[in-house]
């Protein structure tokens, strides 16, 4: 049986995300992130696998930076409408 073949981690461009880490969400990132990280400090896996693994969990990181990135566009968003809508930022109240 022929083993796939797989570009090296390395041909992957930066900002490129495993499609299948794209469809994550945030907690289920960080657990698989937090997953990986476990495996790699107690040994468990060999070299090849944690170079993989390593590989992956760049994916996941950057997966966790991109929902950051939209959450604090949303917030940025949320708080510019409420300037807009005539809140004052320097008001003595916070708003929540």
């Amino acid at each position: 049986m022929k083993k796939p073949t797989r570009k090296p981690a390395g041909d992957a461009a930066p900002t490129e995300i495993d499609p299948q880490v794209a469809a994550l969400g945030f907690e289920e990132a960080v657990e698989q992130l937090e997953a990986i990280i476990e495996r790699m400090e107690r040994g468990e896996i060999a070299l090849e696998d944690s170079l993989r693994e390593y590989a992956r969990g760049d994916s996941l990181v950057r997966r966790c930076r991109q929902i950051l990135d939209q959450a604090e566009q949303r917030i940025e968003a949320i708080s510019g409408q409420a300037l807009d809508a005539g809140a004052r930022p320097d008001a003595a109240e916070p708003p929540f």
